[in-house]
């Protein structure tokens, strides 16, 4: 058997998610689906992220095994030949025996984009929020974003019905940076909870509307308030797991890019 990694690229309008579900299209199915067709047997999936429903991917990463041993490059090309609309694999490469993505990942980082204007370019509807309105105070919130960075505990940033037994995270860097009327958050951590960067943005909204200060983020940490106690849920659109990072690099070369 020979490990690969692969990096993988999706529009997640046309998927239930990542992780496989029941009758559902998901980017998981589709991989092994794929993989399976070109090894012959059944080829198992292990992705670095699960993103829910309609959220996007510029890098995710997954893992596989192969029962023979392919040319990287051909592998890559058998394998966006096989897949369905809305989903590339960008790289693959060969990777150590033990390899795992979701294992051995040492940070995910996830870009949420937001449309401020009062009009929009209907190209970009698909993969950001519109937001209207002006009543915004962004820089405000951008102050709030200082709180967030550190250990802290995210249960308060979570989706009530997926809440795990250690909700306790770290993020490493959190921005929120404006580009004409596009308004991006980028947050790097060691991992995510259930919809957390979507309810970071509800609260940061919030601040920015000027119904909280900057400091209340800190109020979130606190096991003694609930989910209730924050902002709303952004819809998944405006979402894209943009780069998973590792110890080593996983890429021989820039050649397996298309």
């Amino acid at each position: 058997m020979v490990r690969y990694a692969a990096e993988v690229s999706y529009n997640g309008a046309f998927f239930f998610g990542w992780q496989i579900q029941p009758e559902k299209p998901t980017v998981q199915l589709a991989i092994e689906t794929a993989l399976s067709v070109l090894d012959g047997a059944h080829v198992k999936v292990t992705g670095a992220g699960r993103t829910d429903a309609g959220v996007h991917a510029k890098g995710q990463v997954c893992s596989f095994e192969m029962s023979k041993k392919w040319d990287e490059r051909t592998l890559l090309l058998a394998m966006n030949a096989n897949l369905p609309e809305g989903v590339s694999v960008i790289r693959v490469a060969e990777a150590r025996s033990d390899f795992n993505a979701r294992y051995d990942a040492v940070s995910r980082e996830y870009i949420y984009f937001i449309w401020t204007g009062s009009t929009i370019y209907p190209h970009v509807i698909p993969f950001t929020h519109w937001l209207k309105g002006r009543n915004y105070d962004w820089d405000l919130a951008e102050k709030a974003c200082s709180y967030l960075e550190g250990e802290h505990y995210f249960g308060n940033f979570c989706r009530a019905s997926c809440l795990p037994v250690n909700a306790v995270r770290t993020i490493y860097s959190i921005k929120l940076r404006r580009k004409g009327n596009l308004l991006y958050l980028r947050v790097k951590g060691d991992g995510f909870l259930t919809n957390m960067v979507r309810v970071i943005l509800g609260d940061l909204e919030l601040v920015a509307k000027r119904e909280k200060k900057p400091e209340w983020i800190r109020e979130l940490f606190d096991k003694c308030n609930s989910r209730t106690s924050g902002g709303r849920t952004f819809p998944p659109s405006g979402l894209f797991l943009w780069r998973i990072s590792y110890e080593m690099s996983l890429w021989n070369s820039h050649e397996n890019l298309l």
